[in-house]
């Protein structure tokens, strides 16, 4: 018969395998199941919905104009929308730093800063 010591032992290192084999199998899962990629230049989404849809070279290049427009329309407002973000960030964390100390201000600094280089790394 297994001691209440053994069993316990048992019983961490099951669930230390367990969590093992779990945490593989989820990561394997993630980036092994086939994940669509969305069309991406204006010109892959025409040659997409030209196949889809059958369109005849006038469709095609009409469509073409249309994203090529979309994409400038959305790039332009995502700048402006860039700029606003940036204000009122900085405007909050100009607040926040009123509120602390000149010690607590260098750590908020430091930590901002680290913040902005993780925001800039993704994609």
């Amino acid at each position: 018969m297994l001691t209440s010591k053994r069993k316990a032992h048992l019983i961490i290192i099951a669930t230390f395998a367990l969590g093992i084999i779990i945490g593989a199998s989820g990561q394997y899962l993630l980036f092994h199941q086939s994940v669509p990629q969305r069309p991406s230049s204006p010109s892959e989404v025409a040659t997409e919905l030209t196949r889809i849809l059958k369109l005849d070279q006038l469709q095609r290049t009409q469509l073409e104009r249309i994203l090529s427009e979309h994409r400038q329309q959305y790039q332009e407002y995502k700048s402006q929308t860039q700029i606003h973000y940036t204000a009122m960030r900085d405007d909050a964390r100009k607040r926040v730093r009123s509120l602390l100390s000149t010690e607590q201000q260098t750590l908020y600094d430091q930590w901002t800063k680290d913040m902005d280089q993780k925001r800039e790394k993704k994609p």
